[in-house]
């Protein structure tokens, strides 16, 4: 809260029973500080990512590259709010959101999920079951991110503003209280008339009866609520209270009355013209003469301050709730969408090939050619489609993970691909043992699948293709490496593969729809693993896809090591 008004300083006020104040110019005693943001993923390069769009707020960015580091950074420092990644190695973001919300000092800091998986309903509930404010998905868009996030910097900073502010205001009124309890104590009447301080204090001062009757105001009370002294004296405190707050005002009254000690209270008090004020009230009772001292300041500006922050919060509220409707039915809409195309097409297809077959010898060339180009083209949309309701499916099934055999289930894909691989006359090539791993077993087929069928499809017309499959245990994870001695990708074309009906070649060169890749890296991330290649045009690729290790299997350096891993043709 920003002030205008000059600060005096009563008579015997000292700084150092008051609490600690600074000054940064703007008239409200506290000094603006940096606050810190953490950003929370396994991968280096993505934590890179998210402090390179969150520099510009010039706040502190710290980073913990898994849940466990997470967790230490908030046992040491607090935070605005905390980036995580939802799909970690050991312990994932909804486990860490999980114990962040157990602990009492971080069970409010706001947590956002960031992720590239597009996940289903009952996990996109289960991470704002766990306080999650936001999902934010892959890929990034720097100004959202950096919005979403100061908008918690902010609320944060006001927060902290308002904790300081009436921290302050407490060790104030507390100061105040001990100096007037000691002035007043043996001289009550006499002294309160002739102090100073009564008169020309800022904040709001008084004496009343236990009955709650006004027998002693300073001038501040008829500033604050316009009411001259008399007319506050003529009536109960009480008559002034709202009627939402006047039973809390009489219980507190009735425990003053008691004897209790200090108390502090706040509550709104009508003023003359209709409209009332908030109060934070600081009443003492002398019991032997049945006087309550009261020490009261006007708090309207900070309860309105926090009314926006609540505010605020219900809007973001609003709108979170709103982009995961959205979501929803965005997802639903592409499966509708790609699963009643297909029965026009296949209708098309029927009707082209019974015009082949029943009035083939009624068509010219042009027309056999025409025709031709119709099976072709809703060959290839139907393809499309198929590929769009795999990639559609893949984002809303949900993924049941368990120790798979990769040396079964590489049996089977290559068995599905028998087809191909004896028409390109095509050499795969396994490096036994293979490590098992935790994961979906039809994705996972998938995945393989669509890698392999790449390999052998992308290939010089003039080379035999080769593939090559292997595994190997680094960080805790299997490395699962798919070698192929295809074309290549150039360095400037190996992320962009993986979007979504990306192709790098014309569909008469090598047919396709683009979806594949785009199928490869969600089903990776809905596993909780990670792809990759390496790759020069013209030198093959190497793709790899990263996956837990299975929790039951032994980690024996023996079978971890490729030294002893034998090349055995499938």
């Amino acid at each position: 809260m920003k002030s205008t008004k000059p600060v005096i300083e009563p008579p015997g006020y000292k700084p150092e029973e008051a609490g600690s104040w600074s000054s940064n110019g703007s008239g409200t005693g506290l000094r603006a500080e940096k606050v810190n943001i953490l950003v929370v993923d396994d991968r280096p390069d993505k934590l890179l990512a998210l402090e390179a769009c969150l520099t510009s707020l010039g706040e502190n960015i710290v980073r913990a590259q898994s849940g466990n580091e997470a967790l230490k950074r908030l046992l040491q420092e607090e935070f605005a709010v905390i980036l995580l990644d939802v799909s970690m190695p050991g312990m994932d973001g909804f486990e860490t959101a999980s114990l962040i919300r157990q602990r009492p000092k971080t069970q409010h800091v706001p947590i956002i999920f960031v992720t590239s998986i597009s996940d289903s309903d009952k996990q996109v509930f289960k991470g704002y079951s766990l306080g999650a404010v936001d999902y934010i998905l892959s890929p990034i868009v720097p100004d959202v991110l950096r919005t979403k996030v100061s908008v918690f910097v902010d609320l944060y900073k006001k927060a902290e503003q308002i904790r300081q502010q009436g921290e302050q205001l407490r060790q104030f009124q507390e100061a105040q209280h001990k100096r007037e309890l000691a002035a007043v104590e043996n001289q009550l009447e006499a002294e309160t008339k002739r102090n100073r301080f009564f008169t020309l204090a800022l904040d709001l001062l008084a004496i009343a009866d236990f009955d709650g009757r006004f027998l002693q105001l300073n001038p501040v009370w008829e500033r604050t609520l316009g009411f001259s002294e008399d007319e506050l004296k003529a009536r109960t405190g009480l008559d002034f209270v709202h009627p939402e707050d006047r039973s809390a005002m009489v219980e507190q009254l009735d425990h003053l009355r008691k004897g209790s000690c200090a108390t502090y209270f706040e509550g709104r008090y009508r003023c003359k013209d209709g409209s009332y004020r908030w109060l934070g009230w600081t009443a003492a009772p002398f019991v032997s003469e049945r006087l309550i001292y009261i020490f009261a300041r006007d708090i309207t500006t900070r309860k309105q301050h926090e009314a926006a922050i609540e505010g605020l919060n219900n809007q973001l509220e609003h709108r979170v709730q709103q982009l995961t409707e959205a979501n929803g039915e965005l997802e639903a809409f592409n499966y509708t969408i790609s699963h009643d195309l297909r029965s026009p097409l296949r209708s098309m297809q029927g009707f082209a090939q019974a015009l082949v077959e029943d009035c083939g010898d009624q068509l010219d060339e042009t027309g056999k050619g025409y025709t031709r180009r119709i099976m072709t083209s809703s060959q290839y949309m139907d393809t499309l489609l198929q590929d769009l309701l795999k990639y559609s499916r893949l984002s809303r099934a949900e993924m049941d993970r368990s120790d798979v055999d990769l040396e079964a289930l590489l049996h089977e894909v290559t068995e599905s691909l028998n087809r191909e691989i004896h028409e390109k006359n095509a050499a795969i090539e396994a490096g036994r043992p293979l490590l098992r791993v935790f994961a979906n077993v039809a994705t996972l087929k998938q995945v393989l699948a669509n890698l392999i069928s790449n390999a052998l499809k992308f290939t010089d017309a003039t080379r035999t293709p080769q593939v090559r499959i292997y595994t190997e245990q680094r960080d805790g994870l299997v490395r699962i490496w798919i070698e192929d001695n295809g074309i290549g990708i150039a360095a400037e074309h190996q992320e962009k593969i993986f979007g979504l009906f990306e192709r790098l070649h014309n569909v008469a060169t090598y047919p396709g729809t683009g979806v594949g890749l785009a199928i490869v890296r969600k089903g990776m991330e809905r596993m909780g693993g990670r792809v990759g290649l390496i790759s020069k045009p013209g030198h093959g690729s190497r793709f790899w896809l990263d996956l837990p290790i299975p929790s039951r299997t032994p980690e024996s350096p023996a079978a971890e090591s490729r030294a002893a891993s034998a090349v055995a043709s499938i």
